[in-house]
């Protein structure tokens, strides 16, 4: 497999963030007893089980308990419980899987024979490592193991075939990271007082020291690091050259650039390109989860407290998982 899919499982984590069951505004949610009686969640026409929910619940669980202790679960987590929090987190969880599931379905992205045989080896070593009571507790059998590998590797493969697809080309002026000295003062007299002494030849960088209330004096800045006035001013300037006084953050600014185009601006084309795919692909994203509906079955998932899971050892799913989906 390829190691694209490790890279886009953070895009797609970060894309998806807002966009849970349980809290998404681009999806119709309906709390429902409409599913089957082991049915969480659906979203469209895919099915979340809740044998599924428990599987990532316990191995996440056993995850934290490995590093922090069984201790960590006596704690709050706000004003909810950390048991409540991780409920929460793998409902989001297994919603951004599904939902990318019914996309990928949506798009025509299917697995190929070899990601269909690396899930199949990999719920093999996954249940494999499973005990017989863990088994009757998560509910789970080779088939469900299996599909739950294939519906994983299927929502990385849909978010990263549909950016691959996006042609982005990013202009040197988009990309670039400039370097600039400035000045910040709240009161507009002082600011027009600085910039007379810098015309009388007065050193910006002297002033800046005695005068300025900003935390940095020099800053390296690439393009959306700062509002649209300080941004439209600082990459007008030419090597070397001045700013007038201008309004922003509260106060006035003057600003002196250094260096229009820093070697780091390359390496940021690459960081604008898959921001402008990532954009492109969230309005997919959200096109259709307008259109889709979403039932849960809140009060099944309230039914589930660690304490009947305490013979639940397996911390493992996601480790098999990139132990066969890795290059």
């Amino acid at each position: 497999m390829k190691n694209r899919y490790r890279y886009a499982a953070l895009c797609l984590a970060a894309i998806l963030s807002a966009a849970s069951l349980t809290g998404c505004k681009d999806t119709k949610i309906v709390l429902t007893t409409g599913l089957a009686s082991d049915e969480l969640f659906r979203i469209g026409s895919v099915s979340c089980s809740l044998s599924e929910a428990l599987v990532y619940l316990n191995n996440q669980k056993n995850q934290y308990e490995n590093v922090y202790g069984i201790e960590m679960w006596d704690h709050d987590f706000g004003t909810i419980t950390m048991e409540e929090y991780l409920k929460n987190q793998v409902v989001s969880q297994l919603a951004q899987v599904k939902s990318m599931v019914l996309l990928a379905d949506e798009q025509q992205i299917g697995l190929s024979e070899e990601e269909l045989g690396l899930s199949r080896a990999a719920a093999a070593e996954y249940l494999s490592s499973l005990s017989e009571g863990e088994k009757k507790l998560l509910k789970v059998d080779s088939e469900e193991i299996q599909k739950m590998y294939e519906d994983y590797c299927l929502a990385y493969k849909a978010y990263d075939q549909i950016t691959q697809e996006v042609s982005v080309e990013i202009s040197d002026d988009e990309a670039r990271i400039i370097q600039i000295q400035q000045i910040f003062v709240p009161e507009e007299g002082l600011a027009k007082e600085l910039r007379r002494k810098l015309e009388e030849g007065g050193d910006f960088e002297a002033l800046a020291s005695n005068y300025s209330k900003a935390s940095q004096t020099t800053i390296a800045i690439a393009r959306g690091d700062k509002e649209d006035a300080f941004e439209q001013v600082a990459f007008d300037l030419d090597n070397n050259g001045i700013s007038d006084v201008f309004a922003a953050d509260g106060g006035y600014y003057i600003l002196k650039c250094l260096n229009t185009y820093m070697e780091e601006s390359e390496e940021n084309k690459v960081k604008v390109a898959q921001k402008q795919k990532s954009e492109r692909f969230r309005k997919v994203y959200s096109d259709l989860m307008q259109e889709t509906l979403s039932e849960f079955q809140e009060q099944l998932w309230e039914n589930i407290h660690f304490t009947d899971y305490e013979e639940v050892k397996t911390s493992s799913f996601f480790e098999i998982y990139q132990k066969h989906f890795k290059s």
